[in-house]
């Protein structure tokens, strides 16, 4: 009876060191699951800044000055078609020209940019702004496409003094440029003077309108090439001039 007991105790003891090692093991796989941090994907970019797209469609005010003679201001702001593949057509610029104690809003005829493309326009106000020393410029586009658009590249251009040269508050005189560019004869352009100082600045520009292709021979040849003044005010006295163009309508 004695050595029946005696194995009992030993089977019994034998079952007890056996559930005690389950249960470390159990234990033991579970320490490396501890909650952590998930890790991240290698295709999410670190950075949450918005990178543009080849898609991007904006046109963006790089920079505006205001140029001054007399009663007489012109607001100038340099553009950028942001897109890489679509012109940006119907382009509307409205300029705020601001003086001590006032503000006047002024809008330029539509104009047209190309992929990629920098346009400087300008507007004439007259007396309602009399005394502005400031502007800023805002952009509505009307449409994007991706049909051809022919444009006239930027052309440098010189500035001659009118008579007078120096006014209150500023100079007068014209910018000169040759323009080149394959326009259909009778096409009417829109031509914006810009003028910087030597810092490169804008310290005033102008604008005027004109027929390309007038004179042209034959008739219906597209033109490409001619001489163009736009008329200019500036804050002071500019150390460079040029003359972009930008079909009207």
């Amino acid at each position: 009876m004695t050595r029946g007991l005696a194995g009992l105790a030993l089977i019994a003891l034998i079952a007890g060191c056996g559930s005690a090692t389950a249960t470390t093991s159990t234990t033991s796989t579970a320490t490396p699951s501890s909650p952590s941090s998930p890790a991240r994907s290698p295709s999410v970019p670190a950075s949450s800044t918005p990178v543009p797209s080849a898609g991007t469609e904006e046109v963006e005010v790089i920079t505006t000055g205001v140029g001054a003679y007399d009663l007489q201001v012109v607001p100038v702001a340099l553009l950028r078609n942001r897109a890489a593949r679509h012109d940006a057509t119907a382009v509307v610029v409205t300029f705020t020209v601001r003086w001590p104690g006032g503000a006047h809003l002024l809008a330029v005829s539509p104009v047209s940019l190309g992929p990629g493309e920098t346009l400087a326009v300008a507007a004439l106000c007259t007396d309602a702004c009399q005394g502005a020393t400031t502007a800023s410029a805002s952009v509505q586009v009307g449409g994007w496409s991706s049909a051809p658009l022919t444009q006239l590249p930027p052309a440098p251009a010189t500035f001659v003094c009118g008579s007078p040269c120096a006014g209150r508050g500023g100079f007068e005189g014209a910018a000169t440029a040759s323009l080149r560019g394959s326009l259909a004869p009778g096409t009417v352009v829109n031509l914006f003077a810009s003028c910087t100082s030597a810092g490169g600045r804008i310290v005033g520009g102008g604008v005027t309108t004109v027929v390309w292709g007038s004179g042209a021979s034959p008739a219906n040849a597209p033109a490409t090439s001619r001489s163009a003044s736009v008329p200019v005010l500036t804050a002071a006295r500019p150390s460079a001039c040029q003359v972009d163009g930008s079909p009207a309508g």
